[in-house]
């Protein structure tokens, strides 16, 4: 009795969703605990290079409880929102930000979509497929992680782990919402499109959408021809369309204000840049291989590809792939083909002009001529290869492969053993290095990597295809027994499990990358060099609180966007929407207005920076309001005064209108007396000049406040004339003089210009993005009435359970 007791508690255990759940978590916890148990953050290129948009994010909110409308630390200032302020709008990124400090927040917001991913693909199994709850831990183990997502960690791709993690919750919901489509389904469906979008990686979710738009397509399809069911296909349209349009909606808050930013040309992004652009960063022959061995072409080591480098790897796992495969193979159903079939489109649309699919897409699809990376669509690989591996599973444990006929098991027989000799003859051709150099030798040529790849190949591909044959044959041989009934499925699972799971986090934690004496994609490192403060910098922050201004951080003085850790604005960095008239004012991507004035040559004509130079500026850093230069020596970090810049509000009485293709020659000629004139590209309507130029002795500024998007200023003027307000121009922008809003001139290319008459005035800027305030009402309001009916349903759920028969409340 007690035995029998025993088996049922286990069963019970075993069978709970929450049992499994919490292993998932403690997997999670295992994987990631040398960053969780430390003080540490984990690398992430692209996010240390984002430190400075973190703390501005988190002072302003902090200090100033505002949300920054105006991304101050870089580039001279340019808008947030509308220019992506990456996840600042995403709720789970808002709590994680406030909880942890900026160097932990980042690490610890990618762990929690590991394990997201996890728990929402173990949900769409067991409630979606109805698997059994280990099948679908499984695959839950599989998906969550498989290199593809995991490997984003290393480069800082927070935004794509975010989007990866909640796409089985979007295929779950959306699988329901074709079985059943009602409300409940369609408001799931959309706040789930919602998230994604707030995520800010718009390129993923349009990539999301893609893959949404398939399913639905095939479930008409189906509905139509197989069910013969026109009704349930109308009903599933309707749903499936309102569903999106509603989750479009609900993120329009995040797209809508970046969406017109690029359209209206404020962005270098604006720019179309052509076919060359759109395929760069896509994978290459090599990579494909890659995704049968990730160590062919080493994405941390030795990289031998045909991309500048490579930070992360596509490999899914060599068990889930050849399972997928199994799974076509045994059971050829329509909604397996679709993922195979759509695995292989990502596949080949990733491959960029190496295949007929892109083309087609570039120039028949909306708005892929906008992006680049290609490759991004993997994710739909791995997903699709991780659902046809974990249904091959569901079918071994349902008996489908144990009950077989003679003649089946014959030919399942048969077609092992030639799969057997198939892989051991690979394995045998790949190993011999003249075989391989034959295939990409083309490749090697273009790229020049002759030593990387011999490199790669005896010390890191040839054991690893080894170990892939061991992994591949155990697999066949089990699946063998569990043919002839010689092994129970659930051994078979269990094997397979710990097999595939060996696989990918040998991946995850110990891909090897000598080069840089490191192993993995999740590394732990210090984030004190980045956050620690120097006694120049210290002093120059305290002297940010009297008066704005701006640093230029020559090379090697400051990591890249550097200055906004340290609370300085910049003049320099990089964004991948900076404003367009803002880049042609610092001359492109390498700032040559701000620099070729301080640059000398050698006997040798090697340029090299003047140190006499520095301190006298130019006409582009005066204007800019650069009062120092960060240079960094053998004594450290300097701070040299640049003596002749221009406060951030200035007094000219002079102008001159120019046109936008000869301004940036008029702001270099030795002859435009900058301090005194300024230029503009249109005419005043009612300026009246004065009769003798004003030398501008008697002008004062007095700062009153200063945040990210108000500023406050008193000015003395001494006669008409126009204030440059050295804030980069932007039609967010709203200034008043004296509570009366003034029109805002472009000025200088880059900066802005108010009219001014003699007197004392008080000047308010404040900015606003263009259109963040209509789409809050539009996205607010749908989130609310979201809100107010799920807690509707769940009172409504909660009353029936509390009045059901035999619970002891129903007093009637």
């Amino acid at each position: 009795m007690q035995k029998k007791l025993d088996k049922a508690a286990i069963r019970t255990v075993f069978g709970n969703v929450w049992f499994y759940v919490l292993l998932l978590f403690l997997l999670t916890i295992i994987v990631f605990g040398q960053f969780i148990f430390s003080d540490k953050m984990l690398f992430a290129s692209d996010q240390i290079n984002s430190f400075d948009a973190r703390v501005l994010l988190k002072t302003s909110i902090e200090k100033f409880k505002q949300f920054p409308f105006w991304f101050s630390s870089r580039l001279g200032g340019m808008p947030s929102i509308d220019a992506m302020f990456g996840d600042a709008l995403y709720p789970l990124s808002l709590i994680v930000n406030q909880i942890f400090s900026i160097p932990r927040a980042i690490g610890m917001k990618m762990v929690l979509h590991v394990f997201m991913a996890g728990v929402f693909f173990f949900l769409l199994l067991r409630k979606g497929f109805g698997m059994s709850p280990f099948i679908s831990f499984v695959g839950g183990c599989f998906y969550m992680f498989n290199p593809q997502f995991i490997s984003h960690v290393y480069p800082g791709h927070d935004g794509k782990m975010f989007v990866i993690a909640w796409l089985p919750f979007i295929i779950w919901r959306l699988k329901i919402l074709m079985d059943l489509p009602n409300i409940l389904n369609v408001t799931l469906v959309s706040f789930a499109i919602g998230m994604i979008i707030l995520t800010s990686h718009i390129q993923m979710t349009y990539f999301v959408l893609w893959g949404m738009f398939f399913y639905w397509m095939l479930s008409v399809i189906l509905a139509i021809y197989q069910q013969k069911n026109r009704k349930k296909a109308i009903n599933i349209s309707i749903a499936f369309w309102v569903s999106v349009f509603t989750g479009l909606a609900i993120g329009l808050i995040q797209f809508l204000p970046s969406f017109m930013y690029v359209r209206n040309a404020y962005s270098v992004r604006g720019v179309e840049k052509g076919f060359e652009f759109a395929t760069s960063w896509s994978l290459h022959w090599p990579e494909v291989f890659s995704l049968w061995i990730p160590e062919f072409v080493n994405s941390l080591d030795y990289y031998w590809g045909q991309n500048a480098f490579k930070l992360n790897t596509e490999y899914t796992g060599g068990v889930a792939l050849l399972l997928a495969v199994l799974a076509i193979v045994s059971r050829p159903k329509p909604w397996r083909i679709f993922w195979g079939a759509f695995s292989i489109f990502a596949l080949l649309y990733s491959l960029g002009a190496h295949t007929p699919i892109f083309h087609i897409a570039y120039y028949i699809i909306p708005g892929v001529n906008k992006f680049r990376a290609a490759s991004m669509l993997m994710f739909w690989f791995s997903f699709g290869v991780i659902i046809l591996a974990v249904l091959f599973l569901k079918d071994i444990v349902s008996g489908k492969l144990s009950n077989l006929s003679e003649t089946d098991q014959k030919k399942w027989t048969k077609g092992i053993y030639i799969a057997l000799g198939c892989c051991f003859l690979v394995t045998i051709l790949f190993s011999m290095k003249g075989f391989v150099e034959t295939i990409f030798g083309s490749v090697l040529m273009q790229t020049g990597k002759n030593r990387a790849f011999e490199a790669n190949f005896s010390t890191n591909f040839v054991p690893f295809l080894w170990l892939w044959l061991l992994f591949c044959s155990s697999v066949l041989f089990l699946l063998l027994g569990v043919i002839k009934n010689k092994i129970q499925p659930q051994l078979f699972v269990a094997v397979v499990f710990i097999f595939g799971m060996i696989d990918i986090i040998r991946v995850d934690l110990f891909q090897n990358n000598r080069v840089n004496n490191e192993s993995g994609y999740i590394k732990v490192i210090n984030p004190s060099p980045y956050f620690s403060s120097d006694p120049v910098l210290t002093k120059l922050s305290e002297e940010m609180n009297e008066a704005p201004f701006r640093c230029f951080s020559l090379p090697g003085s400051l990591p890249k966007n550097g200055a906004g850790i340290h609370n300085l604005e910049g003049i320099d960095g990089f964004h991948d929407n900076e404003l367009k008239w803002y880049n042609e004012f610092r001359g492109g991507n390498q700032s040559s207005n701000y620099l070729n004035s301080l640059i000398d040559f050698d006997a040798n004509r090697q340029p090299f920076l003047s140190p006499e130079k520095l301190s006298e500026g130019n006409a582009f850093l005066n204007i800019a309001n650069v009062k120092y230069l960060l240079v960094r020596s053998g004594s450290g970090l300097q701070a040299i005064e640049n003596k002749n810049a221009i406060g951030r509000i200035s007094f000219v009485s002079e102008y001159v209108v120019s046109d936008t293709l000869n301004a940036i020659d008029v702001l270099s000629k030795s002859d435009h007396d900058y301090r005194n004139t300024i230029l503009l590209y249109e005419e005043p309507e009612n300026f009246k000049k004065m009769d003798k130029p004003f030398v501008g002795k008697e002008f004062s500024v007095s700062w009153e406040k200063y945040t990210p998007n108000y500023r406050k200023v008193k000015v003395n003027i001494p006669s008409n004339g126009f204030l440059r307000i050295a804030e980069t121009y932007y039609p967010g922008w709203r200034v008043k003089i004296d509570g009366e809003d003034v029109s805002i001139y472009q000025a200088d290319v880059a900066w802005m210009g108010v009219e001014v008459s003699p007197g004392e005035h008080v000047v308010e800027m404040s900015i606003k993005s263009i259109c963040f305030d209509k789409t809050l009402w539009v996205s607010g309001t749908l989130i609310l009435l979201i809100g107010i009916y799920w807690t509707g349903i769940g009172f409504v759920a909660l009353k029936r359970k509390r009045t059901k028969p035999g619970t002891g409340t129903d007093k009637t």
